[in-house]
Order: C-alpha cells, then sequence, then structure tokens
C-alpha cells in the first residue's frame, strides 16, 4: 500500500462496465424473448455463457456475423438494427462516478480498459459525455483478447507512458485486480463509488 508522501500514481486505468457505466445482460435476454420462444435464462446460456458473446468482445466475429449467428441460434424474428438497439440499451452512468473522474483528470492521466464488443463501446461513446475525460481506451474487441489475459494489459502499460508501479487500476472483478498487480500495476477491488473515493485518498495521499 503507498504511504502518506509518495505521489508515485501518475496514471488512474479504469474498468468501464460496473465501473464508470453499470448494466445489465438480463435485460438484453428479457426483451430479446418478445422475439423469438425462448425464455431469457435460455437466451443468456446460448449468448453469454456459450462463448458467443466472448467471440463479439475478442472481435473475433464482425457485429454482422454476431447479429447472424444470434438469429439463427435463437430462430429470432428482428432486423439488425432492432437487435442493436436492443442490445445497447442496458447501461446507465454509475452515480457519483462524474464528479470523481473530472476531478481526478486534473492530476492525472486517465485510461479506460475493457472487455467489451464495438457495438456496446461507440454506445457509451456517444450516450457519455464523460468518457471524454479519458486519455485512451484499451478495448478488448480491439486488441483481440479479454481481461484477464496479459495482452491487454501490457497494452494499457504502453498507453499509460510510465512504469507499471506508477498506475492504479480500478476494477470490480477481483481476478482482474489481481491480474494487474501481478503485471506490477497498484490496483483497487471496486465496490462503490464511496468506497474507491476512500481508498484513492489512501493511494493519493499527498
Amino acid at each position: 500500500m503507498q504511504h502518506k508522501g509518495d505521489r508515485t500514481i501518475r496514471v488512474i486505468i479504469f474498468d468501464l462496465g460496473k465501473v464508470i457505466v453499470d448494466f445489465d445482460h438480463r435485460a438484453i435476454c428479457r426483451r430479446l424473448a418478445r422475439y423469438c420462444t425462448f425464455t431469457p435464462n435460455e437466451i443468456y446460456q446460448k449468448i453469454f455463457t456459450s462463448g458467443l458473446e466472448e467471440q463479439f468482445d475478442e472481435g473475433n466475429v464482425t457485429a454482422y456475423k454476431f447479429f447472424i449467428k444470434t438469429k439463427r441460434h435463437l430462430r429470432l424474428q428482428i432486423t439488425m438494427d432492432e437487435f442493436e438497439k436492443t442490445w445497447n440499451r442496458i447501461f446507465r452512468l454509475s452515480p457519483g462516478i462524474a464528479a470523481l473522474i473530472k476531478s481526478l483528470k486534473k492530476d492525472y492521466r486517465l485510461l479506460c480498459v475493457s472487455n467489451t464488443n464495438v457495438w456496446h463501446f461507440e454506445y457509451c461513446l456517444k450516450k457519455f459525455p464523460l468518457l471524454q475525460y479519458f486519455d485512451d481506451f484499451i478495448l478488448s474487441y480491439k486488441i483481440g483478447k479479454r481481461k484477464p489475459h496479459r495482452k491487454i494489459f501490457k497494452e494499457a502499460l504502453l498507453k499509460a507512458r510510465c512504469h507499471a508501479h506508477a498506475c492504479l487500476y480500478v476494477d470490480d472483478i477481483a481476478e482482474y485486480v489481481h491480474a494487474a498487480e501481478a503485471m506490477g500495476m497498484k490496483a483497487i477491488h471496486f465496490r462503490s463509488v464511496h468506497q474507491l473515493k476512500k481508498q484513492l485518498k489512501i493511494y493519493l495521499a499527498d
């Protein structure tokens, strides 16, 4: 843990989903159930447990191919435009995160690392102006690997333009926090904005 007076942190790296924005994959499944005969739980299994979403997140299939595969697996009666809207409308900004990020931007380089796909990221980029405060993004669909793979964290360190020990990583998933620590970064396991603020005071203390 960083001690008071040790100002080594230069870059703060945030996870996107469940940290900056909250979301609910189950909402997608509930909405898609209107367009097919499968239950929301069955839809969740066919998209999120089967590895289909992972292929999309790692950029192994295009948005069009992802739609076609999903439509075929679920026998959906839906257009691509309807599907994209259903797929995207699941996000909301985490309460309190905007003010925190804006205050941090004054003194630190900010990066965002996310396991995400092109549709979700482009939607969030348009919907949430807060993301303009970030200096760069490290995205699984561009890197070709999802967290906790070392490749995505190595890319984050390249974008950070500093040594790992000068980076502080924030994620809601403990496994990803440990992966960042294994790369030499300091890290915080996110549980709430309130808890994050308290821990940041320790890591970023004057």
